[in-house]
């Protein structure tokens, strides 16, 4: 990757974590306006405002190397190619706005959840982006393909895991099942509450997805798959068993804002790693 490429995609992680932060740390609406803080772009700072103000300002920087990597592919890209960075444009366009609604709105939790949601598509075509910089090296991946439809069956609920994980978050559901394995001192509570129901579901669904991951892996043993896969799906294995263990971290340290954002990072690295294994080619060896 170039130098722009790299900029904006660390940059949008770093972006992330911070966001994920300011939620954990309850900082949220310590700018109660928007787009300035208590009418000020340079506000008192505390910690709470320097977190928020912070994150607007970074995201600031983000959109300004968001908007030369778009320049860029806009440039190179050619035919329907051209709408990853016509689309991820209108998605950081709906991503302000829902930003700003965030806050007018204060921590409302369907808008938060789709902010999150909209984020993690926004990370996806930067990362697509930032990996092919031309038509030519984009043709050359079939993502749709038969051999294909295991990694994206698991791509779509690995992104269906990261918003429900958000609306978890947002819902104030984090903390429904305090204890692990069990919940509320149950395997299966008698009583679903709507906060526990949806804190349940996240986890068997992350079992679930720990499950598939390790299917996957054993059978591209049995199948032979060439070399790159076979590493993808390591790594894959590997990153989403960390992330069951950090979520149960995340469990039984009350939600601390250092655990949830390492299993931000943790979710952002399985969704480059499960889009590795879509854009590489399936031969059998």
């Amino acid at each position: 990757m170039g130098r722009i490429e790299k900029l904006t995609l660390y940059s949008l992680v770093i972006l992330l974590l911070w966001g994920n932060m300011v939620s954990g740390l309850g900082a949220g609406l310590a700018c109660p306006d928007w787009p300035l803080c208590f009418g000020s772009f340079f506000p008192e700072i505390t910690f709470p405002i320097f977190m928020e103000h912070g994150h607007r300002v970074l995201g600031l920087f983000v959109t300004v190397f968001f908007a030369f990597l778009v320049k860029d592919r806009l440039r190179s890209y050619s035919g329907a190619y051209k709408l990853i960075p016509i689309l991820s444009s209108i998605l950081l366009a709906i991503q302000i706005v829902a930003g700003a609604l965030v806050v007018v709105l204060q921590l409302e939790t369907n808008i938060t959840t789709f902010h999150f949601g909209n984020a993690i598509i926004i990370f996806i075509l930067i990362y697509t982006m930032c990996l092919y910089t031309n038509s030519k090296e984009l043709s050359t991946v079939g993502i749709f393909t038969r051999a294909n439809l295991p990694y994206l069956l698991l791509f779509i609920l690995i992104y269906c895991q990261l918003v429900l994980g958000a609306y978890v978050r947002h819902s104030n559901a984090g903390l429904a099942c305090p204890d692990f394995p069990k919940c509320l001192g149950y395997w299966l509570p008698p009583y679903l509450s709507k906060t526990v129901f949806v804190h349940l579901f996240h986890r068997i669904s992350g079992i679930a997805i720990l499950l598939i991951s390790f299917w996957l892996l054993l059978m591209s043993y049995i199948k032979k798959v060439n070399n790159k896969t076979l590493i993808n799906l390591k790594w894959l294995s590997a990153l989403v068993l960390l992330q069951v263990f950090i979520g149960v971290l995340v469990v039984l340290s009350k939600l601390a804002f250092s655990m949830t954002a390492l299993h931000l990072l943790i979710a952002l690295a399985i969704v480059g790693v499960i889009l590795n294994l879509l854009f590489t080619k399936k031969e059998i060896s």
